[in-house]
């Protein structure tokens, strides 16, 4: 039976802006690299917070050894025209990294184009954003230095969640997106490391459901997983309405099995990582009462994830705007799962938890 134990909870990144949305990887040089998205802090001149802002940009700090963290962000990317979303870090075979994300156009409401397609949001009542896709970035030099962005040519996706490498080298990415009253997954592949993409194929949402913010995970075996964040169209009061799915491939991500629905619930997305012992650690922010952030541990094929005990690593959260988690294994052997969270001052801020896992 595996044990989760909680170590210590600590700020990994913190200033006066709203920083959210953290993806964490270890680099090839063994040394970790954190990116997340940073915007102004709106609450003072607008009386809200909004995950959308024209001068969100993607930043990252480093770390040498998971422990001591930056005090410095360092941009990845940041566009005048867009605001930068999500962005997720993932590291090659051949040591290179390669970021995914996705940009939000913003209008003035009564100056936007027709909302026929694509993903749209409303800013604050007076603003009207829209998707205009996603992108992959790569450094060749651990993160110092960033590719112009490329545009995955998938119309109006988004995309929060790792890619996966196979054994072949390519690559493949998770989007997500609207069709027609529904929103479904598509999966894109690249065989040039990013430089080209296309898609492959989609998963449709299960029915009465909409799919967001995927991750995409390989097991040892070569099987693929979505592990799929969901949102019940329809919700009874009371009910929780955000299960995990998750979807299978055999052949490289052609072809998916009918999503499976399971007893583990949050409207954040569902982070994996595989531990060195060959497990897979599941990590989520946790966005009902008590709100925090909550672990299970699955076997190499993920194949009791019915079974597999859920733990609490916290739940002191003030409220739902949490999570995002992205964790990353040290040399010691302890996790650090990163998140964004906030205290009595509502300042967003990067935080982490560490924890051992045993048997």
């Amino acid at each position: 039976m595996t044990s989760i134990r909680v170590l210590n909870h600590t700020v990994l990144y913190k200033d006066d802006q709203y920083n959210s949305f953290p993806s964490v990887v270890r680099r090839s040089d063994g040394s970790f690299l954190l990116g997340f998205r940073q915007a102004p802090d709106r609450s003072g001149s607008h009386g809200s917070i909004t995950h959308v802002d024209p001068s969100s940009k993607a930043v990252w700090i480093a770390s040498a050894d998971g422990d001591r963290w930056g005090e410095r962000a360092n941009v990845l990317y940041d566009d005048f025209f867009y605001g930068v979303q999500d962005p997720c870090l993932n590291v090659l075979m051949d040591g290179s990294l390669l970021a995914t994300c996705f940009m939000w156009k913003v209008y003035e409401k009564d100056e936007a184009p027709e909302r026929t397609t694509g993903i749209w949001h409303t800013v604050f009542d007076r603003y009207a954003a829209r998707n205009v896709g996603s992108f992959s970035l790569r450094s060749a030099d651990g993160g110092a230095t960033w590719d112009r962005p490329i545009p995955i040519p998938v119309a109006d996706m988004a995309i929060r969640g790792n890619c996966a490498e196979l054994a072949d080298g390519s690559v493949l990415a998770p989007l997500y997106g609207k069709s027609g009253d529904s929103f479904d997954v598509i999966i894109a592949r690249t065989e040039d490391r990013g430089v080209t993409w296309s898609p492959i194929a989609t998963v449709p949402a299960a029915e009465g459901y909409l799919f967001h913010e995927p991750n995409l995970y390989v097991t040892p075996s070569g099987k693929l997983i979505l592990f799929i964040r969901s949102l019940k169209k329809q919700l009874p009061k009371g009910e929780k309405g955000s299960p995990l799915f998750t979807a299978e491939s055999l052949d490289g991500g052609r072809t998916w099995s009918d999503p499976v629905r399971h007893d583990i619930y949050s409207p954040s997305p569902f982070h994996v990582l595989r531990l060195r012992d060959g497990r897979v650690f599941m990590s989520y922010g946790y966005r009902y009462q008590p709100f925090g952030v909550r672990v299970a541990v699955f076997d190499p094929e993920c194949s009791n994830i019915d079974t597999a005990e859920e733990t609490v690593v916290r739940e002191d959260g003030l409220g739902g705007d949490i999570g995002y988690t992205s964790a990353v294994q040290l040399d010691d052997g302890r996790v650090l799962i990163s998140y964004y969270y906030y205290g009595s001052d509502a300042k967003r801020y990067i935080a982490g938890s560490y924890v051992s896992v045993e048997s």
